[in-house]
């Protein structure tokens, strides 16, 4: 397995200049270097990757998202149906606070076109805010859904996953699902996380022996 950022998001910590005239033709800059990036890991033997493009989640309230789907497309263009592909969907978390705003409502029925496997969406952290979009989701593919808020220091027990993960159930088939953390833990305290993702094996393990 493997997470390669994407090259929106790797954009966003470069400056434009006379070479580069905005975000978008440092991305175009970077595409072909990540899709290079991508094909040598499958040709290395990597059979799952999670191209991570946060930044599009944070700025599709204010950016075409048509263009994010044309840009990430051409960025796996060289490992669709050659490897597992999926993408992480959050809205950032800076000292434990949202990047963008945080709707997918602007994302949606656009990124359904994303070339992908898999989608993962931040619930837990949104008190599960628009779930119902796991059901167009889906019908395409899988969806892989935040159930553990890694932004807060409560932490979850076994029965709270499971009400989380049973919330799930009547919107998409449980071969359909996967649960994960709202996001990375990096931001997180070692001792919570590790708590947090024994946490998310016990709930899951819960609704796994009820089905």
């Amino acid at each position: 397995k493997a997470s390669v950022p994407g090259p929106y998001t790797l954009s966003g910590r470069l400056l434009p200049n006379a070479q580069y005239a905005d975000r978008y033709a440092i991305t175009e800059a970077l595409l072909p270097i990540v899709r290079d990036e991508l094909a040598a890991l499958v040709a290395a033997g990597c059979t799952e990757i999670t191209v991570d493009e946060p930044s599009m989640s944070c700025y599709a309230h204010r950016e075409d998202v048509r263009r994010f789907v044309n840009i990430f497309n051409r960025t796996v263009e060289s490992v669709v149906n050659r490897c597992r592909l999926s993408t992480h969907a959050c809205f950032g978390n800076y000292k434990a606070r949202a990047v963008g705003k945080r709707s997918y409502a602007p994302m949606f029925p656009a990124f359904l076109d994303l070339h992908v496997n898999e989608i993962h969406l931040e619930m837990a952290s949104r008190e599960f805010a628009e779930l119902e979009l796991i059901e167009s989701i889906a019908e395409r593919m899988d969806v892989a859904v935040g159930v553990i808020d890694v932004k807060s220091y409560y932490v979850e027990a076994a029965h709270d996953v499971a009400e989380r993960i049973r919330r799930c159930l009547p919107f998409a088939p449980a071969d359909r699902l996967s649960f994960a953390p709202d996001c990375g833990l990096s931001q997180t305290a070692r001792w919570a996380a590790k708590e947090k993702l024994k946490s998310l094996v016990a709930g899951a393990d819960l609704v796994r022996r009820s089905l």
